[in-house]
This record gives C-alpha cells, sequence and structure tokens, in this order.
C-alpha cells in the first residue's frame, strides 16, 4: 500500500534551472505551470544586446548563468556602466511596474545564458500573488540603497578607495586562490567600464592602477590582476573608509 507521502501531489518546479531567482521562490504550482508554458532562454554571445535604452519594456529577463553590464548613454553618447547583473539577478523589473521604457541598456559582457518572460504573463501572476509584489519591492528597495551608496563612495571616498573596492567585490565572483596563497582575478570590465562604474576619469584609474602596482599591493596584466597581499588590499580599503 503506498505511503501518504507518495499519494501527494509533487510541486511543480521550475523549468531551465530559474530556482535559483530570488522572487520566484515565491509562485504556487499554478503560477509555475503557467510561467514554464510562456518562459523561453537562449544563449547569448559576448557583445550582443538584451534590451536598448528607451526601448519599450517587453517584459522581465532573468539571468541563469553569466554576466551583464546595465549601460546608461547620455546625450553627448557617453556610455556608464550602472551596474552589474549577475547569476539569480532579474532585469526590467522596475520599467515594467511603472509601465516605462528602458532606462539604461543590457550588454553581455560574459556568455550567458538569460531566460525572458513577457509582460503580460508576469502582471497575470502578479495580479493574484500578492507575494510577488512584495519580493519586487524588496529588490526595489535594495537597488535604491546600493545607489545610495555609490553615492557615498563618489561623494567620500578618493579613486584609490573606490577602485580597490571594486576589485575586492569583482574577486568575490570572479576571483580564485592558486596553491600558493596568490590571489587571481580576471577583470570582467574594461578599465573604462571600472572607471564609469567607480564615478572616475579613466585616467585617474589608470594612474592609480600604476600606483598599486609600485606598491606592491596588486599586479595588472591586462585584464589579469594578481593580488599576492590580500590582507594588505583589505586594510587598505578599511583604512580608507575608517579614515
Amino acid at each position: 500500500m503506498p505511503s501518504g507521502d507518495m499519494s501527494e501531489q509533487e510541486k511543480a518546479v521550475l523549468k531551465f534551472n530559474l530556482s535559483a531567482i530570488d522572487e520566484l521562490s515565491v509562485l504556487t504550482d499554478d503560477d509555475v505551470s503557467l510561467f514554464n508554458s510562456k518562459v523561453s532562454c537562449r544563449r547569448y554571445k559576448v557583445g550582443e544586446t538584451l534590451f536598448m535604452q528607451d526601448e519599450t519594456c517587453k517584459g522581465l529577463y532573468f539571468i541563469e548563468q553569466g554576466l551583464i553590464a546595465v549601460r546608461k548613454v547620455d546625450k553627448e553618447g557617453r556610455t556608464a556602466v550602472v551596474r552589474l547583473g549577475f547569476n539569480g539577478d532579474t532585469l526590467g523589473y522596475r520599467p515594467m511596474l511603472a509601465k516605462e521604457c528602458h532606462r539604461a541598456s543590457a550588454d553581455v559582457i560574459k556568455a550567458a545564458t538569460v531566460c525572458f518572460v513577457d509582460t503580460k504573463t508576469m502582471m497575470e501572476v502578479l495580479h493574484h500573488n500578492p507575494e510577488l509584489g512584495i519580493k519586487f519591492l524588496e529588490r526595489t528597495a535594495k537597488a535604491l540603497g546600493d545607489v545610495e551608496e555609490r553615492f557615498f563612495e563618489v561623494a567620500a571616498l578618493n579613486v584609490r578607495v573606490r577602485l580597490v573596492h571594486l576589485i575586492l567585490l569583482l574577486s568575490d565572483r570572479f576571483g580564485a586562490v592558486s596553491s600558493d596563497g596568490l590571489l587571481i582575478l580576471e577583470l570582467p570590465l574594461t578599465r573604462r567600464d571600472m572607471a564609469s562604474m567607480i564615478g572616475a576619469q579613466p585616467e585617474s584609474v589608470s594612474r592609480t592602477i600604476h600606483d598599486l602596482q609600485v606598491e606592491g599591493l596588486a599586479n595588472f596584466s591586462g585584464r589579469n590582476v594578481h593580488v599576492a597581499e590580500y590582507d594588505r588590499l583589505m586594510d587598505e580599503l578599511h583604512s580608507g573608509l575608517n579614515g
């Protein structure tokens, strides 16, 4: 005779390994069924674009794997990376909820697998699942907090501390420690993109990189960074934050 557990209906499972997307953890079985029937995923090469600035927001993009640079372009054509999209991130929720166009473009800077669900489907799910709306509110609040932190950094911290902070943040996701204790990081960003992310001129970033090398804090070769003394780099950040 089958046990009670065996007779219970199995919980619906999201397609394409999307369970890692935090917002989608609150979907009901009915939501998952609808979502699975509408979601589409594809592989993007470096340099491809998910959406363009001022383009109509057609739905949400869920990053299963890869790295996306969200860029804004000003009237003079100058671009700046305003944020990075990592595995498990969602793009497009703010313009979708606000019924606005995208305020930035999204470019692939590390080969990515990205899934898409159209606005009509997402709004249908939102209308009968308020928990999903709360999840998006939480993400929006966190994003606003991140913006405040960036304003603080640009206003209060020098370029050196901002650059060290960015390198340490990137090392958490893209760094690896060799057998001899050397931190090896392959930067996913160009120096110009790094400069735009920390609100600095590319020339200032280049000078700071030179200073870090001369002082033995880090060695830069193209996009590869080698850090022999990670603790010294952390001390550099802490002294800058507390100074």
